[in-house]
């Protein structure tokens, strides 16, 4: 299945990426890159392998990190990555990203 990105998705990636990179170190960043990696070729092959979202029953989520959660969308012939959560974050807040 094709993957495809949102402009939040994208965002809120680089935002942890350049977290890792400003407070931890490039090692810690490029492992996080991979097990995002990993986890979108997981859900390629089995796009339903995630629970569904509680904040919008369209969206699962995928947790990457205890830290971080990847909402996605599965699609007729795509599956959309709508947005990475920081798992410290205000739940409440969550939903408007997941339109």
């Amino acid at each position: 299945m094709k993957v495809i990105w949102t402009h939040e998705a994208n965002k809120s990636f680089d935002g942890i990426l350049d977290y890792l990179l400003k407070v931890w170190s490039q090692k810690e960043a490029l492992a996080f890159v991979d097990l995002v990696e990993d986890t979108i070729a997981k859900i390629k092959e089995h796009p339903e392998l995630f629970k569904i979202s509680k904040y919008n029953h369209t969206s699962r989520e995928a947790v990457i990190t205890e830290h971080t959660t990847m909402f996605y969308r599965i699609l007729e012939e795509s599956i959309q990555i709508e947005y990475f959560w920081g798992n410290f974050q205000d739940p409440k807040k969550v939903e408007k990203f997941l339109k």
